[in-house]
């Protein structure tokens, strides 16, 4: 295990992404320091006050939870002591200008006798297949991709073997998420509901991989919501970090990473302060990355024709 005389890790930015590794570096030895330059945590997973009360002006609710319990169990906490969630048996309601309303449940029958009265037994069928479909698609990338550190296309080939066509037929990457929804629903409407799932990482559903539709699946296995607003979760994570001996800086700006042969030394801050570091931890916005507001040398991580981030509104 690494000492924190020894090791020193700086974390740009206290994103989920960045809270969580704070979290990890922490609980492995080094001395972490979190620097953010708002006034809280939390990035996207934020909260704002409007007349007195506050709101979630990101996210809303929780799917994926195990990510999170296999977080806080690493370090020998239980993620429902830590966070109050509610489980959530309605994923979503749904409202058109006409009037019409439809409401998603966690129970397949029940949506799909939802859908019925909806729009007809040809698409509560439609929706039926469709949820083994996602179920199929998430099953088969969750071990090679969600599971994996750096997945690569060959993470499959060497998972899989000489069975990767078939696993790659399943993926369904070959066409359009709107393709593959229209394949199960007749209804525009629903076929318009679910082509939302491209939306989700910012993207098209004309354009996106059918893959997408695994988050159908990561829908139907669980949502959930946090007591108090789902900020509350990246407090949480705040406290699990400091209780590792995380320490955090706020209003803290970066303005460069500092490199020497080759080598991170740490961060310079705006107002001229330098951070040594062995480790700097970047979750920044990934096109301020590669547009070079925080130097040269980290932009060369970031090519410039991906560096878009993900988002949903």
């Amino acid at each position: 295990m690494s000492t924190r005389s020894s090791h020193r890790a700086v974390v740009v930015g206290a994103g989920i992404g960045g809270l969580s590794a704070a979290v990890d570096l922490a609980r492995e030895g080094f001395d972490v320091t979190v620097l953010e330059r708002g006034a809280a945590v939390g990035g996207k997973m934020r909260q704002v006050m409007v007349e007195g009360q506050p709101l979630d002006a990101g996210p809303t609710v929780l799917t994926m939870r195990w990510v999170f319990d296999a977080l806080f169990e690493r370090c020998g906490v239980a993620l429902e002591d830590a966070v109050p969630l509610r489980p959530q048996p309605l994923i979503a309601r749904h409202l058109w200008r006409d009037g019409s309303q439809l409401d998603l449940h966690q129970d397949v029958e029940r949506s799909a006798a939802a859908i019925a009265d909806f729009a007809g037994a040809a698409n509560a069928d439609g929706y039926r297949r469709f949820c083994a479909y996602a179920r199929d698609i998430y099953r088969e990338v969750e071990e090679p991709f969600i599971r994996s550190g750096r997945p690569t296309p060959m993470t499959l080939v060497k998972l899989r073997g000489f069975k990767v066509f078939q696993a790659l037929k399943r993926i369904d990457s070959w066409r359009t998420l709107w393709a593959a929804v229209g394949h199960f629903f007749p209804d525009p409407r629903l076929r318009q509901l679910f082509g939302r799932y491209a939306t989700y990482t910012g993207s098209s559903p004309f354009e996106a991989p059918a893959t997408l539709n695994l988050i159908a699946h990561v829908e139907q296995s669980g949502v959930w919501q946090v007591a108090g607003g789902i900020h509350g979760l990246a407090r949480a994570l705040q406290r699990l970090a400091e209780a590792q001996g995380a320490t955090f800086r706020f209003g803290a700006e970066v303005a460069e990473v500092c490199t020497e042969a080759g080598a991170v030394t740490g961060v310079r801050l705006a107002d001229d302060t330098h951070l040594p570091a062995d480790v700097v931890v970047m979750n920044a916005d990934r096109a301020a990355v590669a547009a070079g507001a925080f130097g040269p040398a980290p932009a060369k991580a970031v090519p410039a024709a991906r560096a878009r981030s993900l988002s949903a509104l």
